[in-house]
């Protein structure tokens, strides 16, 4: 014992053991304490008064100081020491962890003398050790389970951890087989290399590629595609010692993605398809009926007996209504293959509405119907927009509203609900290419169509606006129609930018009403005068000074065109057939309007324009300029603008647009009683055109010897059935001043300039789709549009596509659809002069 009180007694051991930051308790082999430390006194809260001669049973309960004394007995009976971490209450009385080292001690001699206890707090250890190991086991929990794959990899792209769903989908057993390996080892070497630059740029960069669409491409299956995110792999000071990456399988979205695209493209195809197969099948069917219309009028003047008479106004009835329903069925169809173009021009909306009101007054009297007008009176006298649509809307509710009215009558409404004044706007320089200093308002509007009929169920309300449905579906019903109308109205509602609402109640009455946001037109912008005014005896139009026109156009068809509307007009025109002679007839001679082509040949129009803008620089002199151009793009106008130009006309010119083009540059004239005035003019403008060319000069004015007028050439010309589709001699007609024969002198002008141009054309594109054949491809199709020659302009645009894009592969078989159009045409030409021939020979 004297050997254990030596713990107590020897100052050099009380004051190393009292150094050591650890806790030290020795007990003697019968278990009492005989020496502990200050640390351990400090941990246990006593003095050593207190603890001094204790055993386990007196500090501890029993459970806990048997297993002590057990532990005791093993050290000292076995002579190796125990170690171990266990819980236990710490010094602040909280329980954490402690490690614990139990050793014998003996004496000098060997005796036993008893057992040594060390330990000391290990609960942060322990704390980190146990979140490391959870953090682990939902790490090992996640890379087991998650459906994507995830991976990380080494500075030299080799993986060193990667998911059971990524070794799987690289064909591996186990993610044993796939650590150590890289890319190179799975995928095909252009996939492995592409990857391997990828990672590269993270580690060098340390920005992460985040939701890359890639292709994975296998050397013994078929490609895949992933989404993938990959990022820096950095350790605990930061530095950048790999890459890892999550990536989610999505060949079956690129799939569903590529058969959803082609699905859409066949519908759209299809779709475009019906329709222009229906645009195509009114166009051929109302040529017929309005001849037929048209015989059936002149028949009904004729002298018939009551019987005969029924009988044509049956025909009449019957033919109105089948053109009205061809009408419906082509302006629906144009609508679905996103044909229909919108007008932006000045109208009045009063006058509109009045005269749509005007047309159904009768009637609406035959019914007994009375019909109303409440116009705001904040609505501005002018607006711009198409008032053309804005009237077919209001007819088709109009004509719906008298239709399903037996009493009552109906109300068309105008409200002002909002005027928005908008700064630095321009739309006299959007829609004539020239600055006004004018402001310009928005203003917008409720129009509204209510009637006292018979309502429509709400059942069906949601039906009505579809097309071909009607209210009453059922055999008996009392309406007809095609329920086109009101599905045409919506869908051009929405073009003008609003949206048609249905209000209605059985046996009350409906209410259709939409919205409009129309610009205010401007004070200084013309006025835009209805074709219909003018038909119903408008106002007699100012009497203006005619002009005298530089035409810079290079397409001989187009030069007869142009020529004969600006004689139509009463204007004197100079004709030339590029910007270096337009710019060298412009020096020499004083013009009051240049109409300039944008693509000719030498000095296209915009170069052409530069150049005259240049030179009137610092002078006085401004001569306007209004671009020709086939395609009325915001770029193009912004082209214009930027060159120098006034305005621009976009072809196939027609001689209203044409009209108002000029209108601005006019002087007023003052009256003339006698027409003396009138007589003057006539005879200083010569209707003669001043061409560029002897070669087109002589083609145009043999064009006028051959048909002088209309007195020498039937009306009644047509096409044979395997040549009909060739022109479209109704919409020539339309637009070509002077009928029949206007139509036969532009269709004899063409055919020399189309047979030039495909020959020029056979030549040059063997060589190559160079700047001559796109341009010559580019007259060609502005020509063919004067007379309708569809295909051959299509044939000629995919020309012109083709040597904008450089497919130079694709000119043999382009060049051979344009011999195999042009021959067709130049056939149904032929065909055409050949009948006026005929038709002009003595009987």
């Amino acid at each position: 014992m004297s050997s254990v009180s030596e713990f107590q007694t020897s100052s050099t051991y009380r004051a190393l053991a009292n150094a050591l930051p650890l806790n030290l308790l020795i007990k003697a082999a019968d278990g009492r304490r005989v020496f502990a430390n200050d640390s351990y006194l400090k941990w246990r809260g006593v003095t050593w008064q207190e603890l001094a001669g204790k055993h386990d049973e007196d500090l501890f309960p029993p459970d806990i100081a048997r297993k002590y004394r057990e532990d005791d007995q093993k050290v000292m009976q076995t002579g190796e020491s125990l170690h171990s971490v266990e819980s236990a209450k710490l010094a602040d009385d909280s329980i954490g962890w402690i490690e614990r080292v139990k050793t014998a001690v003996h004496d000098h001699h060997g005796n036993l003398l008893g057992v040594q206890v060390l330990f000391w707090d290990v609960t942060a250890k322990v704390e980190e050790e146990k979140a490391t190991q959870f953090e682990q086991s939902l790490l090992k929990t996640l890379l087991a389970n998650i459906p994507d794959s995830i991976y990380f990899k080494d500075i030299d792209s080799r993986f060193i951890r990667v998911s059971h769903a990524m070794a799987m989908k690289f064909g591996r057993a186990s993610v044993d087989e796939v650590h150590g390996r890289t890319d190179a080892d799975i995928f095909t070497p252009e996939h492995a290399e592409g990857a391997r630059l990828d990672e590269l740029r993270v580690i060098e960069t340390g920005e992460a590629l985040v939701d890359r669409v890639e292709r994975e491409t296998w050397p013994d299956r078929e490609d895949t595609w992933c989404m993938t995110t990959k990022m820096p792999l950095r350790n605990d000071t930061g530095e950048i010692i790999g890459t890892f990456g999550i990536s989610r399988d999505i060949t079956d979205l690129k799939r569903s993605e590529a058969a959803l695209h082609e699905a859409v493209r066949m519908a759209d195809a299809a779709n475009r398809s019906k329709s222009e197969f229906l645009a195509n099948m009114s166009h051929e069917i109302r040529t017929p009926m309005n001849a037929l219309i048209g015989m059936a009028d002149l028949l009904s003047q004729t002298k018939l007996d009551p019987d005969q008479q029924d009988y044509v106004q049956i025909i009449q009835e019957s033919s109105n209504g089948l053109l009205r329903l061809i009408n419906d069925i082509l302006d629906f169809s144009k609508i679905e293959a996103r044909r229909l173009e919108l007008e932006s021009v000045p109208f009045s909306l009063g006058k509109t509405i009045e005269s749509t009101l005007r047309s159904f007054s009768f009637k609406a009297s035959e019914k007994g119907l009375e019909l109303q007008r409440d116009i705001s009176p904040e609505l501005p006298d002018r607006l711009i927009g198409d008032p053309g649509r804005v009237r077919q809307v209001l007819t088709n509710l109009i004509g719906n509203a008298i239709k399903f009215t037996d009493h009552g009558g109906v109300r068309v409404r105008v409200e002002v609900l909002r005027r928005e004044e908008r700064a630095d706007r321009d739309l006299a320089a959007t829609h004539s290419g020239r600055e006004s200093p004018e402001r310009d308002d928005m203003v917008e509007l409720r129009l509204s169509v209510c009637d006292s009929g018979i309502g429509i169920p709400p059942a069906q309300q949601d039906a009505v606006l579809n097309p071909f449905t009607q209210a009453d579906a059922s055999t008996t019903r009392r309406f007809g129609g095609t329920g086109l109308g009101l599905s045409i109205s919506r869908q051009l509602v929405e073009l003008m930018g609003g949206e048609l609402h249905l209000q209605s109640e059985v046996g009350v009455g409906t209410t259709f009403s939409f919205q409009l946001k129309m610009p205010v037109c401007p004070a200084s912008m013309p006025n835009e005068v209805d074709d219909e005014e003018e038909d119903l005896g408008g106002p007699a139009r100012q009497r203006l000074a005619p002009l005298h026109v530089l035409v810079a156009e290079d397409g001989v068809t187009n030069q007869h065109v142009i020529a004969g509307l600006l004689r139509s007009l009463g204007h004197k025109c100079s004709i030339a057939s590029d910007g270096r002679e337009t710019l060298t007839k412009w020096r020499s001679e004083s013009y009051d309007v240049v109409l300039m082509d944008m693509h000719m040949p030498v000095m296209d129009g915009l170069e052409a324009t530069r150049a005259i803008r240049q030179e009137e620089w610092g002078t006085e002199r401004h001569t306007p300029i209004v671009a020709l151009t086939a395609a009325a793009m915001s770029e193009d106008a912004a082209a214009c603008r930027e060159a120098g130009m006034d305005s621009y006309l976009t072809k196939p010119i027609h001689s209203r647009k044409l009209r108002d083009a000029l209108t601005p540059y006019q002087r007023e004239l003052p009256p003339a009683d006698d027409g003396s005035h009138d007589e003057t003019l006539e005879q200083t403008f010569s209707p003669a055109a001043h061409l560029a060319t002897e070669q087109d000069s002589t083609t145009i004015n043999a064009a006028h010897a051959a048909f002088p007028s209309m007195g020498s050439t039937s009306d009644a010309i047509s096409l044979s059935p395997e040549n009909i589709g060739c022109l479209d001699l109704d919409s020539a007609r339309s637009r070509i001043p002077g009928g029949t024969a206007g139509v036969l002198r532009l269709a004899f002008v063409f055919r020399t300039e189309c047979a030039q141009l495909v020959d020029q054309l056979s030549n040059e594109i063997p060589a190559g789709l160079n700047d001559e054949a796109r341009r010559n491809a580019h007259t060609l199709k502005g020509a063919c549009g004067l007379l309708g020659a569809k295909q051959l302009q299509e044939a000629a645009e995919r020309i012109e596509e083709a040597g904008r894009e450089n497919r130079v592969q694709d000119s043999p078989e382009l060049l051979a659809e344009l011999q195999h159009e042009a021959e067709r045409v130049l056939r149904a030409i032929d065909e055409l002069l050949s009948q006026s021939d005929n038709a002009d020979q003595p009987k």
